[in-house]
């Protein structure tokens, strides 16, 4: 009888092995949100130098938007980057 000890597998510890399809999705996914996050902070900024260069009223609410957004785009583009 042969027992198989599946702890020390090489798949297991092999950094060169692929990354599971879990880890690949999730990666993906964050790429995707973190572009589409990044590209929601462009535009709430435009639209705040908008209201401004219009107005002289400095849009607040755009800039907090545009400034949340773009911390987690950037968030999720290093979870990206990390992620294995």
């Amino acid at each position: 009888m042969t027992v198989v000890d599946r702890s020390t597998a090489p798949f297991m510890n092999d950094p060169a092995s692929p990354a599971t399809p879990v880890a690949a999705a999730i990666r993906y996914l964050s790429i995707i949100a973190g572009c589409a996050c990044l590209l929601l902070a462009a535009i709430c900024i435009v639209l705040a130098c908008r209201v401004f260069i219009e107005t002289g009223v400095f849009a607040q609410s755009y800039a907090s938007v545009g400034l949340i957004s773009g911390v987690l785009g950037l968030l999720a583009l290093k979870l990206a980057r990390v992620w294995r």
